[in-house]
């Protein structure tokens, strides 16, 4: 996303990355719900996750674009910017991709989001951008606080990302080994990703307006379980 940052026209970059585990594409995305949906049903749900979380990001004044970085296997969202991949290597590696990039690696800050995340809203992105360090790092964590979920750097390369088990912690120790303006923002959306069959039971049993949902609901999986 690029983000506008009053009083100032120098812009915000972030980017969006389609997947949040490694070596993942939509062929085999979100690969723990096997047990739950078949393969084309996780391709189809991977890609509406993406969907709504773009299209709440979009909804944001301040965010100029967006660019989402992934495979040949990316689906483009109208909207969007895709930096594609010769290869899925992995969540770090997609960044480190992106950053070669000169939009980016020469914007004030970057704001990583994965795909996952249907239930965000644009108050918690509004939440999570306000007012950005002009050198400092934001952490969203998951539910567990274990992983992280919303990952802001001014500037983009202040510290390598890692992502990956327990990436919570350890951003925030590399974090604040080199830096003294350290957030840890706590959000109910941003902290929602969809990686297991108990969190997709969860989700399905808080109706949304997402995309995500209507299709797990008239598809009958939401239903099914739910028992």
């Amino acid at each position: 996303l690029m983000i506008r940052r009053p009083p100032r026209s120098t812009p915000l970059f972030s980017s969006a990355a389609s997947d949040v585990y490694k070596r993942q594409n939509l062929d085999t995305a979100k690969s723990r719900l096997a047990d739950v949906l078949s393969r084309n049903e996780r391709r189809m749900l991977a890609d509406l996750m993406l969907s709504d979380v773009v299209e709440v990001i979009l909804k944001n004044p301040k965010i100029e674009k967006v660019f989402l970085v992934g495979d040949k296997q990316l689906s483009p969202k109208s909207g969007t910017f895709i930096i594609q991949e010769k290869f899925n290597n992995g969540y770090n590696e997609a960044i480190s991709f992106a950053l070669r990039d000169k939009r980016i690696a020469n914007s004030d800050a970057i704001v990583i989001l994965p795909g996952d995340i249907p239930l965000i809203t644009t108050e918690e992105i509004e939440n999570f951008i306000n007012d950005a360090p002009k050198n400092g790092i934001r952490i969203a964590p998951d539910r567990d606080r274990e992983g992280t979920n919303a990952l802001l750097l001014a500037p983009p390369t202040l510290i390598k990302t890692q992502f990956g088990k327990l990436s919570y912690s350890r951003h925030l120790e590399l974090a604040e080994k080199c830096c003294s303006n350290v957030e840890v923002i706590d959000s109910d959306g941003l902290a929602f990703d969809i990686d297991s069959p108990e969190y997709l039971k969860d989700f399905c049993g808080n109706a949304s307006s997402t995309k995500s949902y209507e299709f797990l609901k008239r598809n009958g999986i939401a239903a099914s379980l739910l028992g």
